[in-house]
């Protein structure tokens, strides 16, 4: 119980010790993550002060004019807080006062909110080279300092032939034939692997026909079904192809599909269901879903709805997105209900730039696909890097985000590491 009667000054408030178990236990189910009942997020102090429908939840150094402790106290019997589960004790409410009156001390590393991935590139540094190692690949010096914390046995390489079949089948999608494993095996050369690897990617027509597969299921490129019948879909398979062939460097790749070119315009068209359809899966918030889902790993589809349960996106971000595809004004729909509320033209990462609102819907497209490229925005980077990562060792990593190279060593959107296999490669 707290009890200050008698004290000159009552002891300072901890927030983490004291405060943060009291919202954590009683009033954050109601009041985050995508829940805000009566308009009140409480993930932030500024949410805090804010409030909601009410108004102000809390005025800092004020305790009695602060809604919050009116409603835990249940001066109005129908508006106690928290509405479920048992009531705070005595003790905590005084706490809470205290807190307020303090000035309501929030550190700011805290917060109850989804956390958000950073949006700026970054490079991870490679540990040195151990004098006399053969471990001199980045990925490798990245990995072995978690492999000795965890005392996890390095595995040797494997053999050429199985090397050579793995490496076959990821980029091309083929096993090797004999004559063709013979010549590897003669090959003397001490980088031979590398060698392979860069020939393997040389082969422009088996590679685009073995990664044509990747990018259409990714791309949600379809040959028919729903849609097609009326011309409520487009394809997007010969641009895709040529883009493939053609070594088409991922930031144009990228900006080809949001600012569309001939051939390409599918991924941003999405389908024109046919009858009634949810406000959720109209055509500009098909784009606005899967650009995020492709480029950015984020996912806008329950904030296509409502503020989304499962990440920190807002209905309203995920509608601004959308109305960058729309052909007019687009009103923000809540569970399919309209709310009298137009969307406001953005991007979800606003720090990266704005678009214009008043500007043509092609040129709204093409600022946001300027947007989407920009070096700054090294999310697109990483997605990237781990969609082919996942893809080529069957799990994405977070962690490991260099550069990556196209076909010809180029670096690409940024993101470019030699098209190598790690000394140690165990794939």
């Amino acid at each position: 119980m707290a009890n200050w009667a008698g004290a000159a000054e009552p002891p300072k408030i901890d927030f983490a010790r004291q405060i943060q178990p009291i919202l954590e236990q009683s009033c954050l189910k109601c009041h985050s993550r995508g829940k805000y009942k009566g308009g009140l997020s409480l993930e932030t102090r500024q949410d805090l002060l804010q409030g909601g429908e009410s108004g102000p939840a809390a005025i800092a150094g004020k305790p009695d004019d602060s809604l919050l402790l009116d409603l835990v106290n249940g001066q109005d019997p129908d508006r106690v807080m928290p509405a479920k589960g048992p009531r705070l004790a005595a003790d905590q409410i005084a706490l809470l006062r205290a807190w307020i009156e303090q000035g309501l001390v929030w550190p700011t590393e805290i917060g109850f909110g989804f956390p958000q991935a950073a949006i700026a590139p970054r490079r991870p540094a490679v540990p040195a080279a151990e004098p006399g190692s053969s471990l001199t690949n980045p990925i490798d010096l990245i990995l072995q300092p978690y492999y000795q914390q965890h005392r996890i046995a390095r595995a040797e390489p494997v053999t050429d032939r199985i090397f050579a079949r793995r490496v076959y089948l990821d980029l091309v999608g083929l096993l090797p034939n004999v004559a063709q494993m013979a010549e590897f095996e003669r090959d003397a050369r001490p980088d031979r692997r590398n060698q392979l690897v860069s020939a393997l990617l040389g082969n422009r027509r088996a590679y685009a026909d073995h990664w044509l597969t990747f990018w259409n299921d990714l791309l949600r490129n379809a040959y028919r079904g729903t849609g097609f019948i009326d011309g409520g879909r487009e394809q997007i398979t010969d641009w895709l192809y040529q883009s493939l062939y053609d070594n088409l460097p991922y930031d144009q790749f990228v900006h080809q599909l949001i600012s569309p070119v001939p051939g390409s315009v599918g991924f941003t068209k999405g389908i024109v269901w046919r009858g009634v359809v949810n406000a959720s899966q109209t055509p500009p918030v098909q784009a606005a879903q899967n650009l995020s889902q492709v480029f950015l790993g984020t996912n806008l589809k329950c904030a296509s709805c409502h503020d989304s349960f499962v990440n920190h996106w807002k209905l309203t971000e995920a509608y601004s997105l959308a109305a960058v595809f729309a052909e007019q004004k687009l009103e923000i729909h809540r569970c399919d209900k309209p709310t009298g509320k137009m969307a406001e033209v953005g991007f979800i990462y606003p720090q990266l730039g704005t678009i214009d609102a008043a500007a043509p819907r092609a040129a709204r497209m093409k600022q946001l696909a300027d947007l989407l490229v920009k070096p700054e925005n090294g999310r697109l980077a990483r997605t990237i890097v781990n969609r082919l990562w996942a893809q080529m060792l069957g799990r994405a990593s977070s962690s490991h985000s260099t550069t990556w190279t196209n076909r010809r060593g180029t670096p690409i959107c940024s993101i470019g590491w030699p098209a190598t296999w790690s000394s140690t490669s165990t794939m």
